[in-house]
């Protein structure tokens, strides 16, 4: 089942963004804690219609798909322990139109969170969650732990800066909430 499920990854992806070597995967097999886990497969999406197909063939194949930024959490929510389809959120790191009359900005899930701040520095704006690993974690793992910094005693966690979310539910469809 396995192979099938790489197939039809390759055939969406190419060979370039779909990892089953052991040793490229052993790369991904733990965040920043202590946790290790061992993907089956580790996928480099580049948008939401890519990671809906993915999640949609995943489930096809019976397989369970664990989200995965920069890896610096601590938690070992991006470790596998059971057979999974380990998707890298880290390509997609786009940052869309500033709004400075809304005071928004949609980023999609792999921005790397000082990046952002940078990019809303000239507009008079910045985003006050800065954990200490800023410098290299992500929005969407921002978002997933719910992140933090000293900012944040002042200005509130990730949850109270995000207004709205593009997410893929378990059977790949997609919807804002």
């Amino acid at each position: 089942m396995l192979q099938m499920l790489e197939s039809d990854l390759r055939d969406l992806l190419g060979d370039d963004r779909v990892l089953s070597d052991p040793l490229e995967r052993y790369v991904f097999s733990k965040d920043a804690g202590i946790d290790r886990g061992e993907p089956s497969l580790v996928v480099f999406p580049h948008n939401t219609a890519e990671v809906a197909a993915i999640v949609k063939s995943a489930k096809k194949h019976e397989t369970a798909v664990i989200p995965r930024g920069a890896g610096t959490g601590l938690a070992g929510g991006t470790v596998a322990t059971t057979p999974a389809v380990l998707l890298v959120v880290t390509r997609m790191n786009r940052i869309g139109e500033v709004s400075v009359e809304d005071r928004c900005v949609w980023a999609q899930p792999g921005v790397v969170n000082l990046d952002l701040t940078k990019h809303l520095t000239p507009f008079g704006f910045h985003f006050a969650p800065d954990p200490s690993s800023q410098s290299a974690c992500t929005i969407g793992g921002n978002v997933a732990n719910n992140s933090g910094g000293p900012h944040c005693l002042a200005e509130g966690t990730t949850a109270n800066h995000v207004l709205a979310l593009e997410v893929v539910a378990s059977d790949g469809e997609v919807f804002i909430v």
